[in-house]
């Protein structure tokens, strides 16, 4: 077959549906709920029966083809469950290759399974579905309620980015590809790897509360005590950890080696246990010392060590008391 292109003088500039798709798809997202998640949110349950509703005046992008929902609310029935077992349905926006229409179209689960799979066609026939929600139905229910629908619909934002509502719903991406950015309304950003999972590549900085403890007797840190933290998220994905811990009054200092504990699992990454370091200061508030030392996180690990000469012990560098400090910061892998 001779080369082509699409539109074109020598044809009228007439393009067929697959062409249309194929152009559809270029650029950008390839399917999405056009705008953000409440307008209300596109599919929900109200307990008015076995049924969901579709909102009205809603729009959504699915291979090029724009699909709108009408000017008033629609409902899609749910098949009754007398099984035994709860079932799980899947709600989806449907291109259908025979008819070229988008549709939405309800795809029944197996009992006491999980939601049943999107189809996903990529050629020129069949169809492809963008999910929308799945819907819970309890084995004997008599109507569907705002807690058996979850929202999983991936949006397009008006600067042509895809947003979920959640991770969970990061699983119902549609033809998701290696670098490609999915932000999260909780400011996070994720980034599809080449293994086919997912990764945090950016957020937002969030707080954390760190606690100390000792390899055998945790210590109190005493009246008044002072604990806070932050976290976010980097490219790798990498987490940036900051802490602060206060000595209030009467402490006691407790009895062993100290340890603090960690927002997020350290990955195992390195070979041979290999720590991933990172810095911390200690400060005597009455003789006014102070000494800079290592933190550490080992793989797989889920507390953060410190070491200078010696591991900071519940007697060193000092013997802890009101006013002391520990402060410190570690990247690590996540």
């Amino acid at each position: 077959m001779a080369e082509s292109s699409w539109p074109s003088p020598s044809n009228g500039r007439v393009i067929d549906d697959s062409q249309y798709e194929k152009l559809g798809i270029a650029f950008g997202p390839r399917a999405g709920v056009v705008g953000d998640y409440t307008n209300p949110q596109l599919v929900y349950g109200d307990s008015t029966g076995m049924q969901i509703k579709i909102a009205a005046d809603r729009y959504a992008l699915v291979r090029g083809h724009m699909w709108w929902s009408g000017s008033t609310i629609f409902t899609k029935s749910i098949s009754a469950n007398a099984s035994g077992s709860t079932r799980t349905d899947l709600v989806v926006l449907r291109l259908s290759r025979t008819t070229w229409d988008v549709t939405v179209v309800v795809i029944n689960g197996t009992p006491g399974a999980g939601a049943p799979s999107p189809t996903q066609d990529l050629s020129t026939t069949g169809s492809f579905d963008l999910p929308l929600a799945t819907v819970t139905v309890a084995s004997g229910a008599s109507t569907i309620t705002a807690g058996n629908v979850t929202y999983v619909a991936s949006h397009v934002g008006a600067d042509g980015n895809l947003r979920v509502p959640s991770v969970a719903a990061v699983a119902y991406v549609p033809t998701p590809y290696p670098g490609l950015t999915v932000a999260m309304d909780t400011g996070h950003l994720l980034r599809r790897n080449a293994s086919g999972g997912w990764d945090y590549a950016a957020g937002p900085r969030t707080l954390f509360t760190p606690t100390l403890t000792a390899a055998s007797v945790n210590p109190n840190l005493g009246s008044g005590a002072v604990r806070y933290g932050w976290y976010a998220y980097g490219p790798g994905p990498t987490v940036t950890y900051n802490f602060f811990i206060n000595f209030g009054s009467s402490p006691s200092a407790g009895s062993g080696g100290y340890a603090i504990s960690i927002p997020v699992t350290c990955a195992s990454v390195y070979g041979g246990g290999h720590p991933t370091v990172g810095s911390v200061m200690c400060a005597d508030a009455s003789s006014g010392s102070f000494t800079v030392n290592a933190a550490y996180i080992g793989n797989g690990g889920t507390t953060l060590g410190m070491v200078g000469a010696a591991p900071v012990t519940n007697s060193f560098p000092w013997t802890w008391a009101a006013g002391d400090y520990i402060a410190g910061t570690i990247v690590y892998p996540a």
